[in-house]
């Protein structure tokens, strides 16, 4: 029997960690907007991170989130296993390029120019492939573009830069979320306006994710999304969210 017992300790001190119960790690990257982080200017939001980090906790896993640049996150996430990115459009490019957790809010996506420059009236997507539109690396709408074939997208690496960039007409239009204007023109300074949105881009996403990607084992990206589910249950996603999701 102790020659049993023996065996048996020797045998789980070879087992991995987490299996004898320490907590699995998960690195999150996500981009510093007004989503994700809070400024002297934008003293409220960070609503996406406050709810990835009760998800994590519900789902037991130990954490730490980096902001990082967006293009640096989005090729972290592919590449590396236990890594989770957020906010991510969901998109028909991208759908089998990840492991999908939950949705954080839905999204649209529209075209923005200055409102004194009514010559730049368009009202298809056609049209746009006239104009320069700012772009920010690797966010969906970069994608979305490249993938219908327009030349004139001048990149960046962020939003406040590509509105200032419309400011000084060095750009005629930019692109980014109906509910990211507005913070936008708050973080920035900016009176909103003089800007007014020019064209939806109606087919672009169905909502911002969190999501893995394909090197994270199925098993961590099914324990969060049972979480997430709990967490949509006891109403903590609509307590968070309340102002988005109205």
């Amino acid at each position: 029997m102790k020659i049993q017992s023996l065996f048996i300790f020797a045998f789980a001190a070879f087992l991995p960690l987490t299996a004898q119960g320490e907590q699995q790690h998960i690195t999150v990257v996500t981009e510093s907007t007004p989503i994700t982080s809070v400024s002297t200017q934008q003293p409220k939001g960070a609503e996406a991170t406050e709810f990835v980090r009760a998800l994590l906790e519900k789902a037991g896993f130990s954490y730490d989130i980096q902001f990082v640049p967006w293009r640096r996150g989005y090729q972290q996430v592919k590449q590396s296993a236990n890594t989770m990115i957020f906010p991510l459009a969901r998109t028909a490019h991208r759908e089998t390029d990840f492991q999908w957790v939950g949705q954080l809010i839905p999204i649209r996506y529209y075209l923005f120019r200055l409102k004194d420059r009514p010559e730049l009236s368009i009202t298809s997507l056609d049209e746009a492939h006239l104009y320069r539109i700012g772009v920010v690396n690797y966010h969906a709408h970069h994608e979305y573009l490249l993938q219908r074939d327009f030349k004139q997208l001048p990149a960046v690496n962020s939003s406040e830069q590509n509105i200032k960039k419309l400011l000084l007409r060095r750009i005629d239009f930019f692109a980014v979320s109906d509910g990211g204007i507005l913070p936008l023109c708050q973080r920035t300074q900016i009176d909103c306006s003089q800007i007014t949105p020019a064209l939806p881009l109606t087919d672009l996403a169905s909502g911002l994710y969190m999501a893995f990607g394909l090197e994270t084992d199925s098993a961590v990206v099914q324990r969060l999304r049972k979480a997430y589910q709990q967490l949509i249950e006891d109403g903590t996603r609509q307590k968070i969210f309340a102002t988005r999701l109205e």
